[in-house]
């Protein structure tokens, strides 16, 4: 999970990290947002991983940094994921509504942020009009 997370972040070609690269100039407003919007929601899984660790007396997982941006919070996300032991894995907690494992979460995870990588790329390329 941890590497998966680490390419989604992070991987020279194809990652946030990448598409925040190819961001020159004055760009898209969008491209904060979305920034914002990933900080958000990985502090948000990390938040419940962390409760659901707390709750079945699992190793403890340290809630995410308050105060981290985008770039500190996936690197701290990265080793989080790498110090989860195995039975962590399967805990369940609830997201929208709906009960999966820290597992399926963490998938999410990583599709969730390759998804809006794409968004930052294609922001990233288009020009912007006075």
């Amino acid at each position: 999970m941890a590497t998966l997370l680490e390419e989604a972040n992070g991987h020279p070609w194809e990652s946030v990290r990448s598409a925040l690269a190819g961001a020159e100039g004055q760009p898209h407003p969008r491209i904060a947002a979305l920034a914002s919007h990933l900080t958000a929601t990985k502090r948000a899984y990390w938040t419940l991983i962390s409760a659901a660790a707390a709750h079945a007396e699992a190793i403890p997982v340290p809630h995410p940094p308050d105060d981290a941006g985008l770039t500190r919070l996936m690197e701290w996300e990265v080793a989080a994921a790498r110090a989860l032991p195995e039975s962590a894995l399967g805990l369940m907690v609830t997201h929208s509504g709906q009960t999966v494992t820290v597992s399926d979460l963490l998938r999410l995870n990583a599709r969730h942020t390759a998804w809006h990588a794409g968004q930052i790329a294609a922001l990233a390329r288009r020009e912007r009009s006075a």
